[in-house]
């Protein structure tokens, strides 16, 4: 049975807080009162939740059936939902940096905007984020090589820059615009744009079975691309019926049968990166 906690802020806050502890994982199994006493940062100060966060509701004894609503703006909350393997998590309102960074499995919902870093290095479960994201969503670190590696982050909003950097395999769905080096360094995995793309899409991708989808034109498509054909995919009719059946995104049913042009690059790098134009 689904137990429910409800977080609320103690209002919006200049300097950032650092919660990796709300999570379905962490919270499973503990009192409330253990809840309320979970480390936090406020800036580089270490404090107990209750200071700036109110906790109240039902635990559950396992991560599957624990529910995490944030009932404010939690912009100034970072972390959130990170490395988290299981269970759901709600944000009310905006989101910090960091959202779902390292997660392996779960669900969390953004209904406002989400800042820098959503989804980084991911490895599986499911971000849907309702308004706008940030820059370097489901990218990776400085200094990895790997970014998202599994799941999906869906976008109703845009994407700020570098959106993908270093993927490697699981899927990204933006119905919005997206900002420049979408996909760079990307080595696998599925990004759908249903807006229009910024520069430098795919820069220095190799490929690896991956592919960048867009259904709303491409600004400047890099020179070390070349057309290869245009053509009515199979496959593609494919992922977009996931697309909606598994997120509801209708959207995606109006490109079923849509040609597309197949540019291959990045030439550069000797990359075999595909980028379907509609």
């Amino acid at each position: 049975m689904i137990k429910r906690i409800v977080l609320t802020p103690r209002g919006f806050s200049s300097i950032p807080i650092e919660a990796d502890v709300i999570s379905p994982d962490v919270f499973a199994g503990k009192t409330l009162q253990e809840i309320r006493n979970l480390p936090i940062y406020y800036g580089n100060e270490e404090i107990e939740m209750k200071e700036y966060i109110h906790a109240q509701g039902k635990v559950a004894k396992d991560p599957e059936n624990q529910l995490i609503v944030i009932d404010g703006d939690a912009r100034h909350i970072k972390q959130i939902g990170t490395k988290m393997t299981a269970g759901r998590i709600v944000v009310q309102g905006w989101a910090g940096m960091h959202l779902g960074a390292q997660m392996s499995g779960g669900d969390i919902t953004v209904e406002g905007n989400c800042l820098d870093w959503a989804g980084a290095e991911m490895k599986g479960g499911l971000i849907r984020i309702l308004g706008d994201a940030g820059n370097l969503l489901g990218a990776a670190y400085r200094g990895s090589s790997e970014g998202m590696t599994g799941g999906c982050i869906a976008v109703t909003g845009s994407v700020g820059s570098e959106m993908g950097s270093f993927m490697r395999r699981g899927m990204i769905v933006v119905l919005g615009d997206t900002g420049d080096f979408t996909g760079v360094h990307m080595n696998g995995g599925e990004i759908f744009i249903f807006g229009k793309t910024g520069k430098r899409v795919g820069a220095q991708a190799k490929g690896n079975g991956g592919f960048i989808a867009c259904f709303g034109g491409v600004e400047n498509m890099l020179p070390t691309y070349r057309l290869d054909t245009t053509y009515t995919p199979v496959f593609m009719r494919l992922y977009l019926k996931e697309v909606y059946e598994k997120l509801g995104l209708s959207v995606a049913t109006q490109f079923i049968d849509t040609p597309m042009k197949r540019y291959r690059g990045d030439l550069a790098v000797s990359g075999n990166a595909e980028i379907l134009v509609a």
